[in-house]
């Protein structure tokens, strides 16, 4: 009897416990849209938080799932979309929007030390998501930037595939240091720039070696309540690029492709053709007095040209097949507790010289761990290996293929009659560029790996602590080699020991950052909240380089230095530099309307003298969110948001030389047949920091839920500025790098976003950014005499009350009419004119600064049809042509050393001619191609710098296909160009210092690519 109760007990417990299951057990069901379109999402992950019960979504967005509790946490998660998490409170049904990936980082400020909601954010940043970073085919992702961030000006230093980008934010505040921004990777302080020894080959980007589709979102910071964390790196602006991690959901698999042609973006000036170098040759011998006639002429001094031969040697150089590839991998996914996200990427192209091309391999691992409630471990490791041939430029080297087009006679022949390369030009020294693409080597190959490793602990629920570590490991090997049969490489012709050049350098950097950051956030009550963090960070760089050269190569296909018979050059050195920092970050936070921080930074760096090592920089910043208060609420319907902010902070600038304050001694002496020694660097004990101080006020504005604009004025003024500053002669040196000078950079920014047309069809939205900024020193060093010590070149000079490196030269007035000499203006830009060159008067002449830039972006889209274009504009500097005394020479240089301008066929030839170019004299003196205005242009130009025409697949489509998303493109980028200046014929987009130099130019390119995820 007593088997029988305990069996009936048993039953009812059972039963109990089944149906207490059943009556919590629940089905969920929804439908997922996109909050941007309204467009059912296939395929979201729909996941029970802390379970592995999960439901993904069909083709109408609809989903199903169980749960167990009243209270269970949905998480909705899917590739391009942020993840969200919804409380389902005992309901049966829940229909979820999710933002895309875009539209949730608009909502927070990734600052590389935390993010920052938008709304409380007091400082100036402007953040790119993914969507405009990737599928571009940049070698470097610091290209996407230009044309749409406020502030930030970027041009090509060279149009080599990897070559580094010249980047100012607001302006320029140094002028010895450097003025490039600091890039931050995952929260890390990277090392940007270059490392390689010779950069008579261009030059070879450390950001070239990151995959633009691993990116997730690329944030600018650009004031001092922005920058100060990172006190003196961040005195010229901060990047922060933040990469891809993995989401919750199922594996989430992504494969792109893309292919297209190079070709160059604006072909360049038109040269002589040898029609016109002939009849200009004769010319010019008679009016040099060498011959009276044009018979005489071609009786006594025969051209050379055989009458058919016309050569333009920029088709020569140009690499005709020029291509551009990409071939992208990856998988992101993981659960509540890990996540990964993994890739491999290749790129490829070419330049638009033959001989030059770029390939680049890329991996990246993700992995984010919650070991316990409280643990969290996340480590992402990138490895990629870069190979660039490139090509000799920056000057007029005799192999430099971007010499050879101007310098190059038109009747050479670029090959012989048998086919072979030739190697017999007329009269200058410039090389036949495909004999030196073809048998020269100039090569680097960069394999960089960078890990970034950090442990998260929960302390309470409140107060948390974070340490991080980041290792930046890169090695640049670089060859250089010249053959031994033609060119450079040969030294001597008539002694082969002579022939044939080697050089080698390997280089090493290590630079490795430790944070560890204590944060605790207070939520006084409903309306009052303070969080503050406590930072330690240290920062060391090391770098190491060992280098050989030397000439005498026995053998063809012999081509390093282990090879050569006689050494000439070595180096081996090492350099480092470290830092130690302690910050201190408060933010107030009063309901959701008004926002205080501050930022406390001191910080020492090895690269001062003891006792000047360590500097204090700081930031404070409010925002007002008056859109919040009560009495606004009635313009709720229209002005959805208005925001005013300000702040002022101090910031260093700590990016010279390491050892600029060290008296040095130099080694690399003989005497008297032995080792000697003398003196090499005069010191300076004072040396310190150059700082800015830096004010920004701005309005940001929500107007309809649809058009978003802020307005920004900004002033940062640099003092103790570095220059170098003369000594007298007695004491063995030149010059000495002292803290004297100031300058001003002071401007406004504007942005616009707008939603034109939001209807369920057809959609047209529309960003604009406008920037106007103009630069002023100050202050400059003073001689014992108490008179400015100004810093001037031949174009160029440094002056109190103009723009650093302003123009300064003579102005160009024209040609006499009656007699064909070049004139000038004697003072000023007007006035009494002069034909001799030493009367002519200097005056300024802008700078090398735009002064007022933007950019336009219009995006349609229509029935999964999308067009997206958009449009760059730069003005307010000038350019100069370097090298056109040689190619703009009236005679002086063009039948011994250089062809010319084809405008050069435009020349005064007797009285009364109004000709653009003075006479044409064999041997000019005239002095017509000194430094001048003749060869200073406007740097104003429009740009198409993107445009794309793509599809993305219908979800009732893809989702038979058993694929998450497909879509097909086709891209252009610098297809189209405006110069406004008609008389510049290279391309407008130059270098930050505004000098024209003999460098490959700025890429065009035509791809089409697909993206596909399943």
């Amino acid at each position: 009897m007593r088997k029988i109760q305990l069996l009936l007990m048993s039953f009812l417990f059972i039963s109990a416990i089944s149906l207490t299951v059943q009556a919590q057990e629940r089905v969920v069901t929804g439908r997922v849209i996109d909050s941007g379109t309204n467009d059912p999402l296939p395929g979201v992950s729909v996941i029970v938080k802390g379970t592995t019960t999960g439901s993904i979504t069909d083709a109408t967005g609809k989903y199903s799932i169980t749960v167990t509790q009243s209270n269970a946490i949905l998480q909705f998660s899917f590739i391009g979309f942020a993840t969200k998490e919804v409380t389902i409170n005992g309901q049966s049904t829940v229909d979820v929007s999710l933002l895309t990936d875009a539209q949730s980082l608009s909502e927070v400020v990734v600052t590389g030390y935390g993010n920052r909601d938008k709304l409380s954010f007091t400082g100036s940043a402007t953040t790119l998501g993914g969507d405009k970073i990737e599928h571009k085919p940049f070698a470097t992702v610091d290209q996407a930037l230009q044309g749409n961030v406020a502030g930030l000006q970027m041009s090509a230093s060279s149009g080599t595939p990897g070559a580094l980008q010249d980047i100012r934010i607001r302006g320029v505040s140094s002028i010895i240091g450097s003025n490039a921004p600091l890039f931050v990777i995952d929260g890390v302080p990277v090392v940007s720039g270059e490392l390689e020894r010779s950069t008579s080959t261009g030059t070879l980007s450390v950001l070239s070696s990151l995959n633009s589709n691993d990116i997730e979102s690329m944030t600018v910071l650009k004031d001092a309540s922005a920058t100060a964390f990172y006190g003196a790196r961040g005195a010229n602006g901060v990047i922060v690029i933040t990469t891809k991690k993995g989401k919750v959901g199922k594996p989430v698999f992504s494969v792109s492709a893309q292919t297209g042609v190079v070709s160059r973006a604006i072909k360049g000036p038109k040269m002589l053709n040898a029609s016109q170098w002939d009849e200009l040759y004769y010319e010019s011998l008679v009016n040099s007095g060498d011959a009276s006639t044009i018979e005489e002429a071609k009786k006594n001094y025969p051209s050379g040209w055989d009458g058919t031969t016309n050569t333009d040697w920029r088709d020569v150089v140009s690499n005709k097949d020029a291509k551009t590839y990409s071939l992208d991998f990856s998988v992101r996914g993981g659960n509540d507790k890990s996540n990964y996200y993994t890739s491999l990427g290749y790129f490829a192209q070419d330049g638009v010289n033959t001989g030059s091309n770029y390939k680049r391999y890329t991996g990246k691992v993700s992995l984010q761990n919650a070991l316990t409630n409280k643990l969290t471990l996340n480590n992402s490791t990138n490895i990629s290996y870069v190979l660039q041939n490139g090509q000799l430029e920056n000057s007029a080297y005799f192999g430099n293929p971007d010499a050879a087009y101007l310098f190059l006679r038109p009747m050479d022949k670029p090959y012989n009659e048998d086919g072979s390369i030739n190697t017999n030009m007329s009269a200058n020294a410039i090389f036949n560029p495909l004999y030196i693409a073809k048998y020269n080597i100039n090569r680097r190959k960069q394999t960089h790996i960078f890990n970034v490793a950090s442990l998260g602990y929960d302390i309470l629920n409140n107060l948390k602590f974070t340490t991080t570590l980041g290792l930046d490991y890169i090695l640049n090997e670089e060859l250089y080699f010249a053959n031994r049969n033609y060119g450079d490489g040969v030294r001597d012709p008539d002694d082969p020991t002579q022939n044939g050049t080697s050089e080698a350098y390997s280089n090493r950097n290590f630079n490795w950052n430790w944070k560890n950051m204590l944060e605790y956030g207070w939520q006084i009550n409903s309306n009052h909240r303070v969080d503050l963090k406590a930072v330690y960070e240290s920062q060391r760089n090391q770098y190491y380089t060992l280098g050989v050269s030397g000439y005498g190569i026995a053998a063809d296909g012999l081509i390093y230095p282990e090879s050569i018979s006689t050494t000439d050059g070595w180096t081996g050195y090492t350099e480092d530099w470290s830092l130690n920092a302690v910050s201190g970050i408060i933010g107030y936070k009063f309901k959701n309307s008004i926002s205080l921080d501050g930022t406390i930074r001191g910080e020492g760096s090895s690269k001062f003298a003891p006792g000047k090592r360590w500097g204090t920089f700081y930031s404070i910043g409010a925002a007002w969110s008056f859109s919040e208060e009560t009495f606004m609420q009635s313009m709720k319907s229209w002005l959805t948001l208005a925001k005013l902010r300000a702040s002022y902070g101090v910031t260093g600038n700590s990016n010279i030389d390491p050892n600029k304050y060290q008296s040095l001694l130099s080694y690399g002496g003989v005497y008297n047949g032995g080792p000697a020694v003398s003196p090499g660097q005069v010191g300076n004990t004072n040396l310190t920091w150059e700082k800015n101080a830096n004010v920004n006020v701005g309005l940001d504005v929500e107007l309809f839920g649809r058009i978003n604009a802020t307005v920004e004025y900004f002033r940062r003024r640099t003092y103790d500025l570095l220059q170098e500053v003369p000594l007298s002669y007695t004491t063995g040196f030149t010059n000495q790098t002292q803290n004297v000078g100031e300058m001003v950079n002071k401007g406004f920014e504007v942005t616009v976003g707008a939603d034109i047309l939001k209807a369920s069809a057809f959609k047209w939205n529309v960003n604009v950014n406008l920037t106007s900024v103009h630069n002023k020193v100050t202050k400059l060093a003073t001689s014992s005499t108490g008179d400015e010590i100004k810093i001037t070149s031949s174009t160029r000079i440094v002056q109190t009350g103009h723009p650093v490196y302003s123009w300064y030269m003579p102005t160009w007035a024209g040609v006499d009419p009656q007699t064909g000499s070049p004139l000038w203006y004697k003072s000023g830009t007007s006035g009494e004119t002069t034909s001799t060159y030493s009367q002519a008067g200097y005056s300024f002449h802008a700078s090398a600064l735009p002064t007022f830039y933007g950019g336009i972006t219009n995006r349609f889209d229509y029935k999964g049809i999308y067009l997206s274009a958009n449009l760059y504009y730069s003005t307010g500097n000038k350019i100069y042509d370097s090298w056109g005394s040689y190619t703009q020479s009236d005679g002086k240089f063009t039948f011994t050393i250089a062809n010319a301008y084809a405008s050069q066929y435009d020349r005064w030839q007797k009285p009364g001619d109004l000709a653009e170019n003075p006479k044409n004299v064999y041997n000019n003196t005239s002095l017509s191609n000194s430094n001048s205005t003749r060869r200073l242009y406007s740097g104003e130009y429009f740009r198409l710098r993107d445009i794309t025409l793509g599809y993305n697949f219908p979800t009732t489509l893809i989702s038979k296909l058993k694929l998450g998303s497909a879509s097909v493109y086709v891209k252009g980028n610098n297809l189209w160009t405006w110069v406004a200046d008609k008389k510049l014929q290279f391309d407008p987009e130059t270098r930050a210092d505004g000098l024209l130099q003999l460098t490959a130019q700025p890429l065009k390119t035509v791809a089409v690519g697909l993206n596909v995820t399943f």
